[in-house]
């Protein structure tokens, strides 16, 4: 959840504004870049626990650390919580989750090299504090509760909403971890394309990248366990209704349903406002506590909406366990290849042809339980994943050719019905103990 504070002061007055905030992010081809995101989970081997934020050896002085390779704090922040460099950032996720939230690069070697930098870095900063990182989905060990809590004021507001509304939230706040991707669109009309496959898509991108199999130090019975803790963390933020998952959904339906979606907070002279669940049509109908709603208020609210596919001004994915180098770089080829090339985004639309929301819901229902070897009814996710990562390759060797190499190994694991989640479990039989040195990045 980027730290990123939208400060667009124009006054909303209608939902037709809020579209129109959405379009401003149009963009020609020429201009369409990727955005690759991901987040690591930190612990100290010598001491058998997460780093906390306020400890010498703790998060802080990772933050400090980085500052030696030119990133920046900023200046208004009370606490070292993010930093920038270009028009990257890194941010803290609530259990103290690193997230790199890189710049918008033309190539995917790009984003190879910035990944491969931002470790190398992480690195060198991490030795000396006895800390290590993980690329797994979801920290494998422990109670939630017990875990790190980020000094964040705007986490204090989630955490008490979701600690309501799910039984799984704080799962997802303090333990989880994600690699995802950002994407352009060019005119309305590709934004909710676009929408509509990686929505569709997204059930079987949790399958393919399936990392977190373990709960708590046992078999949580589910290859994605964090792709299960979604669909019990807040339904109201979390659940896409059906009118959003049909081929014929509208910019004006995104719209209106997220200006339904419960408020956490607004952002007035550097403090975080809680709005007490009021809808975003409340908040520009009749206005808040003397405030009146602004498109950086939508733009913040937009952000604290988490389906499986979120479109702001670019589409992000949202659908995958975080993973190894392998899955970083994977995640944002498969969609670059299914969403930037006409041909493939037809085939993906044609893919899903006929098949109904409430069979949707039981494919994404599924795959967190049996990732690629999820069956409903005649829908093979194994057969699918095999498809669509054909497709993929098919798209990118159009538009990055080069890039195609990062999906061979990914065709295989459909062949085979196996996912980073199955390793990860007989790994787990062997040794129970090692779920996070034998998914360590750095």
């Amino acid at each position: 959840m980027s730290s990123h504070v939208a400060t667009d002061s124009r006054r909303v007055q209608s939902q037709s504004d809020l579209e129109s905030y959405i379009l401003a992010g149009c963009k020609p081809t020429s201009q369409w870049v990727i955005g690759t995101e991901h987040e690591k989970i930190g612990w100290w081997p010598d001491r058998g626990r997460s780093p906390d934020y306020y400890d010498p050896r703790g998060i802080r002085s990772v933050l400090e650390g980085f500052k030696q390779f030119g990133w920046v704090a900023n200046a208004a922040d009370e606490t070292l919580l993010a930093l920038s460099r270009g028009r990257a950032t890194i941010t803290l996720e609530p259990g103290g989750q690193l997230e790199l939230s890189g710049a918008p690069l033309k190539s995917l070697f790009e984003t190879a090299a910035e990944f491969d930098q931002h470790l190398d870095e992480l690195k060198q900063i991490s030795q000396t504090l006895g800390l290590q990182w993980s690329g797994v989905g979801l920290h494998p060990y422990g109670n939630p509760l017990d875990a790190p809590r980020m000094p964040k004021p705007r986490y204090d507001i989630l955490e008490s909403r979701l600690l309501n509304a799910g039984q799984l939230g704080i799962h997802m706040m303090r333990q989880t971890a994600t690699v995802q991707a950002n994407f352009d669109f060019g005119s309305e009309a590709d934004a909710m394309r676009k929408w509509y496959a990686s929505v569709m898509v997204q059930p079987i991108v949790m399958a393919l990248f399936a990392n977190s199999p373990v709960v708590n130090g046992a078999d949580g019975h589910h290859l994605s366990f964090r792709s299960k803790i979604w669909l019990d963390t807040d339904d109201a933020r979390c659940r896409l209704p059906n009118e959003l998952l049909r081929p014929t959904v509208t910019l004006a339906e995104y719209v209106s349903w997220t200006c339904q979606v419960p408020m956490l907070f607004i952002h007035r002279d550097g403090q975080y406002l809680d709005c007490r669940g009021r809808s975003f049509n409340e908040f520009m109908t009749h206005g808040w506590s003397g405030h009146s709603a602004n498109l950086g208020d939508y733009g913040l609210h937009l952000s604290t909406l988490f389906p499986d596919v979120r479109l702001k001004q670019f589409l992000e994915v949202r659908g995958a366990d975080m993973g190894n180098r392998e899955s970083v770089m994977a995640l944002p080829a498969f969609h670059a290849g299914l969403l930037y090339d006409s041909r493939a985004l037809d085939s993906v639309i044609d893919c899903f042809a006929g098949l109904d929301e409430s069979t949707w819901n039981a494919i994404r229902m599924a795959v967190c339980r049996d990732g690629l070897r999820a069956r409903v009814g005649p829908y093979d996710v194994g057969a699918l994943a095999e498809h669509l990562v054909e497709q993929a390759i098919d798209g990118l060797s159009r538009w990055e050719p080069a890039a195609c190499v990062f999906l061979d190994s990914f065709l295989d694991r459909a062949k085979r019905r196996t996912s980073p989640a199955d390793e990860l479990l007989e790994t787990f039989k062997k040794q129970p103990d090692s779920l996070l040195d034998a998914t360590r990045l750095v």
